[in-house]
């Protein structure tokens, strides 16, 4: 049957017509355009597009599912109904087109991934080519399933921020963590900075696991950690007493923001930490934590999701022990990194890295 018509069958079908015809139709359609792809100009598609888009909306969800698994690798498959298929809540019918279909813009790719379910953001991680611009969105929005997803993937290409952020995203997470050690773009000091936060279980893994020629870059990475000296934490009583100095200040805003600063200059560590968790909500705990993590991005992160100027940022990060062997392209490196990273992006990185810490909290008091 010619396209006209079928095309003419089209608003018949829409009125009062059963679903299985208009399952018929559709499928028709599907046929007549596959079988003349090879030769169907965009105008042509066009016209293909606005049927199969009335139709779409009068199908059942198995119907919708096959057109999404013919149209998935089909070169010059009708973008409109293509980008239909890719924003529908059923991953189900999404799945085909999201994993495969290469008339689907980063663009495309970027708004469906700030909107739609994990399971949908986990299909998108596994596309065979996936640039810098998606991964970073996939990072921010993806819970750690896609991370994962994501770090498996040969064919992601990542930015400077994005592979730092998934870096700090592993701490804690064993599965996540090995999956980025298997990569082999991941810049020297991601990976340094991996197997430091890693625990010693994993790191043994990692060795055991890894193939000659990786083995022996995580010997030399784990023989550079060993020989660094670890920071001592704050003690429990000094802690105690700076907490109490703090929240006396906390009454008088402008001073309290003026003695952080002055705190960081001095290198009064109880104190800024205590500082920097009434002002933020975060735990003492987790402040300490991320101001003694040997991934820098911790603190950039904390004081971005603060909404802290560079400026002030920068004092407070230069503050950590893990700073004072920063060279001036390591700073302007995290300049660059802070000024490209948003508020929100921050805050959900931060709230990722916080549930991770809270599972292994959980972990670590079951098996005590």
């Amino acid at each position: 049957m010619s396209a006209l018509a079928i095309i003419s069958e089209v608003e018949s079908a829409l009125n009062g017509a059963s679903s299985e015809k208009r399952t018929d139709i559709l499928r028709r359609v599907t046929d007549l355009f596959v079988a003349s792809s090879d030769n169907c100009s965009e105008a042509q598609a066009d016209v293909f597009d606005g049927v199969m888009g009335q139709l779409i909306s009068h199908v059942e969800s198995r119907a919708a599912i096959e057109l999404s698994n013919r149209l998935s690798s089909v070169s010059n498959a009708p973008r409109e109904t293509v980008r239909r298929l890719a924003n529908n809540d059923d991953v189900e019918v999404a799945a085909p087109v999201l994993l495969r279909s290469n008339r689907l813009t980063d663009n495309d790719i970027i708004e469906i991934a700030k909107l739609k379910s994990q399971a949908h953001l986990a299909k998108i991680a596994a596309r065979p080519a996936l640039s810098t611009d998606v991964t970073d969105v996939l990072v921010d929005y993806g819970n750690a399933q896609v991370a994962n997803e994501l770090a498996n993937n040969a064919g992601a290409q990542f930015s400077q921020l994005g592979i730092a952020k998934l870096v700090m995203r592993a701490d804690g997470d064993e599965r996540l963590t090995n999956s980025i050690a298997q990569r082999h773009d991941i810049p020297p000091r991601q990976f340094q900075q991996l197997l430091m936060q890693a625990t010693d279980v994993v790191r043994k893994k990692l060795l055991a696991d890894a193939p000659p020629e990786r083995r022996a870059v995580i010997e030399q990475v784990l023989e550079e950690i060993s020989a660094q000296s670890v920071p001592r934490r704050v003690a429990r009583q000094a802690m105690a007493i700076a907490q109490q100095t703090m929240a006396a200040l906390s009454q008088d805003t402008a001073l309290f923001q003026t003695k952080l600063i002055e705190f960081a200059n001095e290198k009064r560590i109880p104190e800024l930490i205590a500082g920097l968790s009434i002002i933020s909500g975060v735990s003492n705990d987790e402040v300490e934590q991320l101001f003694y993590s040997p991934n820098e991005l911790g603190m950039l992160v904390f004081c971005k999701s603060l909404s802290l100027d560079w400026q002030r940022a920068e004092m407070l990060i230069l503050a950590t022990p893990n700073a004072q062997t920063f060279e001036q392209e390591q700073l302007d490196e995290l300049a660059a990194h802070y000024d490209r990273l948003s508020v929100a992006s921050a805050q959900r990185l931060l709230r990722f890295w916080q549930g991770r810490q809270a599972v292994v909290r959980a972990m670590g008091k079951k098996m005590a």
